[in-house]
């Protein structure tokens, strides 16, 4: 199985649950400290932020188009 939940799937509920996403980046947001990766898939629109150098490295070689799947903690906050 190569996703848990689908872009538009996520919600409040998911909070500190351990997801794997997958699809294609829509957008990339890069402002220094923190990237932001809008991933799509037919069911919607999840944004990834990305906050850890290491990943931020191999997160500047995406392009927009690009195919990623992804599986890390969801983090909001519940209320």
């Amino acid at each position: 199985m190569y996703r848990t939940k689908t872009c538009g799937e996520l919600n409040i509920k998911n909070v500190e649950e351990t997801v794997e996403l997958s699809g294609w980046i829509q957008k990339i947001r890069n402002l220094g400290g923190m990237i932001f990766i809008d991933l799509r898939d037919e069911f919607g629109i999840t944004q990834i932020v990305i906050n850890d150098e290491k990943l931020q490295e191999q997160a500047k070689q995406y392009t927009t188009e690009s195919c990623i799947h992804i599986s890390r903690k969801s983090c909001g906050k519940k209320q």
